[in-house]
């Protein structure tokens, strides 16, 4: 995955050098902003997680200048009407492999009870996985500055599976998880 996501950021970087900058310099002028705003957002969540009793880590992830120019090419949008430049990332332990599908929902339910839910940005590829088998529940919530920010909550097997692909699966199979470890 690293290495694709390499690739199309320097043949992008080399084929359209002013775009490249471009997205660069927005990112950069825009970085200590989406940073105080991810810290902000996920303070009652993190609350809420370990009321809950569930083992996490909460991570905040950044669209590549490549990926934002892709969707602004193939959306007609602007920079600044792109949705997930940041998105944060709910890594957890489930208490069983067997709840795990059912752990993210009750995750996302008690976090749209924190933030309200944009109607049309729920996308449920757990019961559903990409062809690649990817498995997340994406939802998009409205922070408390007026900005929406997509969530993704995933347990660690689909981490995993999301970042090392499809051969990554082998270690849960055999249960052999106990080398992991997550705490927020």
């Amino acid at each position: 995955m690293d290495i694709k996501i390499e690739l199309e950021n320097l043949s992008f970087k080399f084929e359209h050098p002013e775009e490249f900058l471009s997205i660069q310099s927005k990112l950069a002028s825009t970085q200590a902003k989406r940073h105080e705003l991810f810290d902000e957002f996920i303070v009652p969540i993190k609350a809420e997680l370990q009321k809950m009793g569930i083992r996490y880590d909460i991570k905040e992830r950044i669209k590549t200048p490549y990926s934002i120019w892709n969707k602004m090419q193939n959306k007609h949008v602007t920079f600044e009407e792109i949705y997930d430049i940041l998105a944060v990332r709910i890594i957890f332990t489930p208490r069983s492999r067997e709840e795990e599908v059912n752990e993210c929902f009750n995750i996302y339910v008690a976090i749209s009870k924190i933030y309200k839910s944009h109607p049309d940005r729920l996308r449920d590829w757990l019961n559903h996985p990409k062809t690649n088998g990817y498995q997340a529940l994406h939802v998009t919530l409205m922070s408390k500055q007026g900005r929406w920010i997509e969530v993704q909550i995933r347990s660690d097997r689909m981490d995993e599976i999301a970042e090392q692909g499809l051969a990554a699966h082998w270690k849960y199979k055999e249960g052999d998880d106990e080398d992991e470890e997550y705490t927020e």
